[in-house]
């Protein structure tokens, strides 16, 4: 189930989404979005940096960072991206 805020924040530019699914269904709606959103910013020539914010569980985020930061430095250097955990 993939749920648009529309209401919140009406006006503001990013609106929330959230993927209610299995680890499996939540990781293909994810690519699904990401590919319809790098398609729209190369069609309308978006600025060269989009922002975009994802929420995780907190039973995931101490993988994601991995021990000594180790996870979250690899991503950023494969992927050439900055990654913030608030």
């Amino acid at each position: 189930r993939i749920d648009v805020h529309r209401k919140e924040n009406a006006g503001a530019a990013e609106k929330a989404i959230s993927i209610h699914s299995t680890p499996e269904g939540c990781s293909a709606a994810c690519k699904m979005i990401l590919e319809i959103m790098q398609k729209e910013a190369k069609d309308t020539k978006t600025a060269d940096e989009v922002p975009l914010k994802i929420l995780a569980h907190n039973n995931f985020v101490g993988r994601l960072i991995g021990k000594e930061g180790r996870n979250l430095k690899k991503v950023e250097q494969d992927t050439e991206t900055k990654i913030t955990i608030s």
